[in-house]
């Protein structure tokens, strides 16, 4: 799912999921990996625990950037429910640091993650 200035109500403020976010360049190679990573199985992994995982491309959407003051891509961030803002990372990290994310969030500590240690 992608978010922009439009839907970011509907999908930040308007949702009672914590949601990982992903902001990317596309023309950022590391970010790149990061949306295949997303793509073939953090996204579903992240549904089917209660998480949204959604990408945000920084340079469609300068709003949403600024507002979480993202000064380098890949820049990924949680969103809880309650609009606390946790984990915030710069730069690609290992597969299993996603993974490890999503765990925390669903409350299910770091189970996927021990799997690729």
């Amino acid at each position: 799912m992608e978010l922009t200035d439009k839907n970011y109500e509907k999908i930040i403020k308007q949702n009672d999921k914590p949601v990982f976010l992903d902001f990317y360049s596309p023309t950022c190679g590391p970010c790149q990996t990061l949306m295949e990573i997303i793509d073939n199985g953090l996204s579903t992994y992240g549904e089917e625990n209660g998480v949204y995982v959604i990408k945000c491309d920084v340079s469609r959407n300068p709003k949403l950037a600024e507002a979480f003051k993202v000064q380098s891509v890949p820049f990924t961030i949680a969103v809880l429910p309650d609009g606390k803002l946790k984990y915030p990372e710069i730069g690609l990290k290992d597969t299993s640091y996603y993974f490890g994310i999503i765990d925390k969030l669903s409350g299910k500590g770091s189970f996927f993650s021990k799997l690729f240690g």
